[in-house]
């Protein structure tokens, strides 16, 4: 489900948006792990695919980009 906190930094309200069953938090079609905005944003977020998912993918990414970058890939 998501979860909606309100915090304040210098006197300015924010909100922090994340998903309690382990979701990445969606807007847009682009997922976060967590969301913080400025609370006047009004921004609205849907609950995406488990984190581990795209943590597994996103690390295979990486290490390939990474290894191309440093020439281990062929």
């Amino acid at each position: 489900m998501i979860q909606v906190e309100t915090f304040y930094i210098n006197d300015r309200e924010f909100t922090r948006t994340t998903s309690d069953s382990g979701r990445y938090v969606v807007r847009d079609g682009i997922a976060y792990e967590e969301a913080c905005d400025p609370a006047e944003f009004g921004r609205t977020y849907t609950e995406g695919d488990p984190i581990e998912n795209y943590e597994s993918i996103e690390n295979n990414d990486k290490s390939e980009a990474y290894d191309i970058l440093v020439g281990g890939a062929q």
